[in-house]
């Protein structure tokens, strides 16, 4: 499709309908909404008209919210959940700019009780699969080692599954890991685990807020079929100097904050660091090893300069990297390894009006990953990774009361690096993979949505993007004959169009309210993915590659059908939801069969097969926002397929991620001005591997026949951790606490993985052979952390 034709196409569904509205008498309220004590923007609250309470909104992730409303006097409602509510007069008879303060809430008695929101309440809105994730509930669960994590949280809400046992990956409706955009201050996170992934790369006191959207994202956001996962990074504060941290057992971590130029600047700082190798290491100085082979490291940083009263300018940036040697075999295999994170964003604010605002942001992405060994004659290097350069604008334009537009335009230039390597003998022969050192490509997109009120009632949202991905030489076409070997060739020279792809992405959804208090939604979404990650392992691991669409792959697309049921109770303090939805997927990709991962000068595309997916189910949610006992329940029903006609003979079978029934149950209890507890249960369908099950002998060597791809299931996953914060009477100016928690209560031993063995003489009629169960953490695990703030 042309430009002008997807212009064409844009104008006609979304700027026509909002063209008769534009003369509509109304005026903008617009402002941000700040901490009182630090200034640090709040994202998420609630903004609304107690006479209108269908006009309303929620701030953005820098606080910045705007609103319109006919001209008149107006009770204004602002509520943040661990904050006090505010109601404020105003009289809207002209453009009015209000810049509002919230006191954190106070529980100095147990009588009060503060009534706050995180969200607008989800009855109000169009937005379906959508979760804010507030800091004070992922400060409070119970984590493993006591490191709190946003991760680990995202995979206790419903439509979510984790990856494993501790484990920070997680899968979203029937989606893979790669299909899920993980982004911290709008810079992409390829890989977001530490220490093979049970801790993830954002550190809880460095983030303001985090939002999953599941399935039906906003026309903003694209590249990935699932969900998006948006982090954002806090402001420092812009009055007085200020530190928080904390003490745990395999890790600490440190933040400071404050102001450059008071109440113009601010910056934030923060470090953490694990430490067991250097408690364990001089214990272990005599083993093979020589002692703790691991530990990992990130930092985080971010300025804020106010330009103007309608500019502001903001840097940020984060590095983490992941270090490990291995030896083995009394020293005759030595390896280092080493991968991590990199990224930067600069972002700039502008409001034209009240009514206009843009974005103007600028970002780096980096991952990589590097493993070299030794072993016998050999030295072996191997490198893969992906570089990101993104060029964003982002405009918000609100022209009247019934709409509020988003459009943009957004440019990635990527580098990937699927599998690059050498190796090299004693003798100085060397093996190398140089022709395929790194792969480039070109992706643009252009969006424009409209939030429509089109009666008190009835809310549209309306939105499509076009996405454009261009293959960009060096790259070699290769024809292969029936034994795999090379026989023709195309090369395309470096900057070279290979290959390009477009894609229009609809994204619709409806809400018709019921009442004040309950709504049905609608949506559908179809979405477009250029890069792939395929991995032969339960989750994301550092081998696992990126590759990108080209003239050996597909982009894969989905299609996502949802409708859902959205009630609230007790002025919002309950709410709770049903959402069905049915999900299409095209091109998924898997190894072949008999694929083994080893050196090769072949192009890893080579190795994949292509196939289609099908997901559906049910998800119910049940949340109490506030008070003492604060928590959800979810429960998710879901199906998940895979049919690939070159794998399983082309029969259908479950994906690895299938699983038919998941449970989270989480709380938090403050029970006085001291202490807080927290829980939570999780319960899950085993997960579909593959097993053997025949054994027979061919000529003295034992074969395994392995059953249909995915038919045997694991044990069923369940387990209860729990948790209790002890706050700190406070010194003057210094504030602490302790984080007592156990994982695993009772022990669960929940299967990791499973392997073959075998009982009596290996190559008799009489062996018994069976499946035994690996458990990472079989057992109750304690941990204590230390939290400070200055």
């Amino acid at each position: 499709m042309q430009l002008r034709h997807f212009l064409y196409l844009l104008l006609s569904l979304i700027l026509l309908p909002v063209l008769p509205s534009w003369a509509q008498d109304s005026f903008v309220l617009s402002g941000r909404v700040l901490d009182a004590r630090t200034d640090e923007p709040l994202a998420g609250a609630s903004i609304s008209l107690k006479e209108r309470p269908s006009i309303g909104t929620v701030s953005e992730p820098d606080g910045r919210y705007s609103m319109s409303a006919p001209p008149g006097s107006y009770t204004l409602v602002i509520r943040y959940i661990g904050y006090n509510s505010q109601e404020i007069q105003l009289q809207l008879f002209r453009v009015e700019s209000l810049n509002i303060r919230l006191e954190q809430a106070s529980y100095s008695t147990r009588e009060v009780e503060v009534i706050g929101t995180r969200l607008k309440p989800f009855t109000q809105t169009a937005t379906m699969g959508e979760l804010d994730i507030p800091m004070t509930s992922v400060k409070t669960l119970p984590v493993l080692f006591g490191e709190t994590d946003i991760m680990k949280t995202v995979q206790l809400m419903p439509g979510v599954q984790s990856g494993g046992e501790g484990n920070t990956g997680f899968y979203v409706r029937g989606g893979g890991v790669d299909q899920n955009l993980v982004q911290l201050d709008q810079a992409v996170v390829y890989n977001p685990g530490h220490l093979l992934n049970f801790f993830s790369v954002f550190n809880s006191d460095a983030i303001s807020n985090a939002t999953l959207i599941k399935g039906n994202m906003p026309a903003r956001y694209g590249g990935r079929l699932s969900s998006v996962l948006d982090v954002e990074l806090r402001e420092g504060s812009m009055d007085s100097l200020q530190a928080e941290g904390g003490i745990g057992l395999i890790a600490s971590r440190l933040t400071v904050q404050g102001p450059l130029v008071k109440d113009k600047a601010s910056f934030i700082f923060s470090a953490r660091r694990t430490y067991v190798d250097v408690l364990f290491g001089p214990f272990l100085r005599n083993t093979e090893q020589g002692g703790v082979p691991y530990y990992f490291y990130d930092f985080n940083g971010k300025l804020s300069y106010t330009l103007s009263p309608k500019d502001k300018l903001y840097l940020s940036g984060y590095y983490g990297k992941d270090v490990g040697s291995l030896t083995l075999s009394s020293g005759r295999f030595v390896a280092d390894f080493q991968w991590g994170n990199a990224s930067a964003t600069a972002r700039w604010n502008h409001q034209f009006s009240g009514k206009h605002f843009v974005d103007v942001t600028g970002t780096l992405s980096n991952y990589a990953f590097d493993f070299n060994w030794d072993f016998g004659d050999i030295t072996t290097a191997v490198e893969t990774g992906v570089r990101d350069y993104t060029l964003k604008t982002d405009f918000v334009y609100t022209p009247s009361v019934r709409h509020e537009l988003h459009y943009g335009l957004h440019f990635t230039h990527h580098t990937l690096r699927p599998r690059t390597g050498s190796a090299e003998t004693a003798e100085g022969d060397v093996f190398s993979t140089d022709r395929i050192l790194s792969k480039t490509a070109h992706e643009a997109a252009l969006y424009l949505s409209d939030d429509w009120n089109v009666t008190d009632r009835l809310l549209l949202s309306l939105g499509i993007r076009g996405s454009y991905f261009a293959q960009m030489g060096p790259f070699t076409f290769y024809t292969f004959d029936q034994n795999e070997r090379p026989i023709d060739s195309v090369a395309y020279a470096a900057g070279e169009r290979v290959k390009t792809f477009q894609a229009l992405e609809p994204r619709v959804s409806v809400r018709y309210s019921l009442g004040a208090d309950a709504s049905v939604k609608a949506s559908y979404a179809r979405s477009a993915q250029y890069l792939h990650l395929v991995s032969n392992a339960y989750t994301t691991l550092p081998l696992d590659v990126w590759v990108p669409s080209s003239a050996i792959v597909e982009p894969q697309r989905a299609t996502q059908y949802a409708v859902g049921y959205f009630q609230s109770f007790r002025q919002n303090m309950y709410e709770g939801s049903v959402e069905l939805y049915y999900k299409t997927m095209e091109n998924q990709l898997e190894y072949r069969e008999g694929f083994v991962a080893g050196p090769s000068n072949r192009d890893l595309e080579y190795e994949f097969v292509r196939g289609s997916g099908e997901s559906y189910g049910a998800e119910f949610f049940l949340r109490r926002n506030y008070g003492d006992l604060q928590g959800w329940l979810g429960y998710t029903l879901s199906w998940t397929d895979r049919t690939f006609p070159a794998i399983n003979q082309g029969r259908t079978f479950p994906a690895r991620f299938d699983r038919r029934h998941d449970i989270s149950l989480v709380a938090t209890y403050k029970y006085n001005t001291r202490w807080t507890f927290g829980g939570s249960f999780v319960y899950g369908t085993g997960q579909a591997t593959t097993m053997p099950e025949r054994r027979y002998l061919i000529e003295g060597t034992v074969n395994y026949q392995y059953g249909d791809r995915n038919s045997f299931r694991m044990e069923p996953f369940h387990r209860l951790d729990l948790s209790a914060t002890l706050e700190g009477k406070a010194q003057r100016r210094l504030q602490w606490s302790w984080t007592f928690a156990i994982y695993n209560v009772y022990g669960r031993r929940n299967p990791f993985l499973y392997f073959i063995d075998s009982e009596g003489a290996p190559y008799s009629t009489d062996t018994r052979v069976q499946a035994k169960k690996v458990s990472l953490i079989p057992i109750p695990l304690p941990s204590a952390t230390w939290n400070f703030k200055w």
